[in-house]
């Protein structure tokens, strides 16, 4: 799919060229790259929702465990299609906030770090500090 969508986008640039031949091209490998992505998904991963079901359910209820399993891939990949822009917006500022910069630290200093209930970052360094201060015998220096 990122050839996919490298071809297409140099396809729009050398059409933007005037270089309608070899946007052409561009456009033709990218719609390739594209069906391969679908044959080659279908063929391995797609098919797990479809068959594992199938085998695994007893035989009096296979019928409706495999639609079962086929409508929860269905609402899994809806989901996932409508989730992933909002998780990929919210996942930077969360990082920036929850997850402690732990460059430079011995593990004995990791323990400090994590030490206090406080989720924020800013509230875990200064109480990082606060612990280094006072039992400056847990922390190494590697010496």
């Amino acid at each position: 799919m990122f050839l996919a969508g490298g071809m297409a986008r140099s396809g729009l640039d050398t059409k933007a060229a005037s270089d309608d031949f070899a946007a052409a091209a561009y456009g033709a490998a990218a719609a390739a790259f594209v069906y391969i992505f679908t044959s080659v998904f279908g063929a391995t991963w797609l098919t797990v929702p479809w068959l594992y079901p199938a085998e695994i359910f007893p035989l009096e209820v296979r019928a409706k465990g495999n639609a079962w399993g086929v409508v929860g891939w269905s609402i899994g990949n809806g989901w996932l299609t409508l989730l992933c822009p909002v998780i990929n917006i919210i996942t930077p500022p969360m990082g920036w906030a929850l997850y402690p910069e732990g460059n430079q630290c011995t593990l004995e200093g990791m323990d400090l770090l994590f030490a206090a209930d406080r989720p924020w970052v800013w509230d875990a360094e200064e109480n990082f500090a606060k612990l280094t201060e006072q039992h400056p015998e847990l922390i190494q220096t590697g010496q």
